[in-house]
């Protein structure tokens, strides 16, 4: 096998296809439920990669299992036995997401009369899905425009002066559903009434009063401002793109970045918060520094879901952090991407895979801040020395048992945690050896 094979190989498992990514939008709805239309392997492909971030995600997933005739003369049967099974469980999810795979989807079968004629005792979405309409973000935001279509209210509602929405967030990405809780947290703190976060943890009850935001909120860009946009013309409502917030400075920019648009009334509760913190993080790197040294890597490479790759690696080398080269992957192009002026190089999978093959090829000595993806491929290069740390999926470098976040003021002490002990961890490695 080619590199450029073998790359290819990590190219697909760094990114999932639509169908995972627009169930991933609706499990995020408590008491939702997903149907997949499609042969098992597309049911269990996506259940894998949901099951990481929510153990209980086979509870609220199914298939409708069609056979190889269900290619050729549709799928109604599978769909209609599949929806009976599930009301003679006595179910009742809050909205049900129908969706159909790539080869299922070819086929045409009329998802919305097929449920019509069911006369479902709750909401569902129904959707063509699958690979052929792109990756998890296309997925996730094309399932985010169905579920406000369906479920949000046909009118303008009167705005609440200082409420605002989390657009973008998920809680598949790793860390994901705390990553929502702790900007929530912060956006309370700062006097800010958050309403919902679609697709990370708002019922279908909050996400009736999307139309109430004064301001929408875009984190993750690749997810959020397609539904924010879609939000604006139906409701007026404006938004801001403003990415995710790393480290204490990082997050107190992001904060102000928001206050420009939104007055925010209680931002010396956070500054306060902020220099409490400080304090406490100084303490922690200079007790470090004394038994280990100074925090430096020879080189440094950031991988994942580009708003996270890029805000990340802006805050681990101006607050974090001594490096010398400093390499961003981005999984997904953007056609905006956030600035990241620390980065020394900026590569985006499908656009420089000949560069990013180069660099994994020729690299060593280097901190893996990524997905076990692109650690696996540094595994099989025996000669290379490498730190990995997972902050994106596929996680299996690292162990997650616990609900922390990487953003905001909690996500600030976590990574620097986790920065040392790798740092540690590998200095008595190449002592012992």
């Amino acid at each position: 096998m080619s590199k450029r094979q073998q790359w290819a190989n990590i190219c697909n498992r760094v990114d999932t296809c639509a169908l995972t990514g627009a169930a991933a939008f609706v499990a995020g709805i408590p008491q939702s439920e997903v149907l997949i239309n499609g042969p098992l392997w597309c049911y269990f492909y996506a259940l894998r990669y949901l099951e990481r971030a929510d153990y209980t995600a086979s509870l609220r997933i199914r298939g409708s299992q069609p056979d190889n005739n269900a290619v050729v003369y549709g799928a109604e049967k599978y769909i209609v036995q599949a929806l009976q099974n599930l009301m003679a469980e006595g179910q009742k999810p809050s909205v049900l997401l129908l969706e159909s795979s790539c080869a299922m989807s070819l086929i045409g079968d009329d998802l919305k009369g097929i449920v019509r004629k069911e006369n479902l005792p709750f909401p569902v979405i129904t959707m063509d899905c699958g690979g052929m309409l792109g990756g998890f973000a296309e997925g996730y935001t094309r399932a985010a425009k169905a579920a406000f279509e369906l479920l949000l209210p046909k009118q303008a509602a009167e705005r609440r002066p200082l409420a605002v929405n989390l657009i973008g967030q998920t809680d598949f990405y790793l860390q994901g559903a705390a990553d929502t809780e702790e900007l929530q947290r912060l956006l309370e703190l700062a006097g800010y009434e958050v309403l919902a976060a679609p697709g990370s943890g708002s019922s279908v009850e909050a996400l009736q009063h999307i139309p109430e935001a004064a301001l929408n909120i875009v984190t993750n860009i690749e997810l959020g401002l397609a539904p924010a946009q879609y939000l604006e013309k139906k409701y007026g409502t404006p938004y801001i793109i403003a990415g995710v917030p790393y480290g204490i400075e990082g997050t107190l920019r992001w904060l102000k970045k928001l206050q420009a648009v939104l007055p925010c009334p209680h931002l010396a509760k956070v500054q306060a918060e902020a220099e409490a913190l400080q304090q406490l993080a100084n303490a922690k790197n200079s007790e470090a520094r004394l038994l280990w040294g100074a925090l430096w890597f020879d080189e440094v490479l950031v991988s994942a879901p580009p708003t996270q790759a890029l805000c990340l690696a802006q805050s681990l080398r101006t607050e974090w952090a001594d490096m010398g080269r400093l390499t961003v992957i981005c999984q997904q192009s953007l056609p905006q991407l956030p600035e990241c002026e620390a980065a020394d190089a900026v590569y985006v999978v499908g656009q420089d895979d000949e560069a990013i093959e180069q660099y994994l090829d020729t690299c060593n000595n280097v901190l893996v801040l990524a997905s076990s993806s692109e650690s696996s491929v540094l595994y099989r290069r025996n000669e290379c020395s490498f730190i990995p740390c997972n902050i994106a999926y596929p996680a299996q470098d690292d162990i997650f048992f616990s609900k922390t976040p990487f953003v905001g003021f909690k996500g600030c002490l976590h990574l620097q945690e986790r920065l040392w002990n790798k740092f540690s961890a590998d200095l008595l490695q190449k002592r012992v050896r």
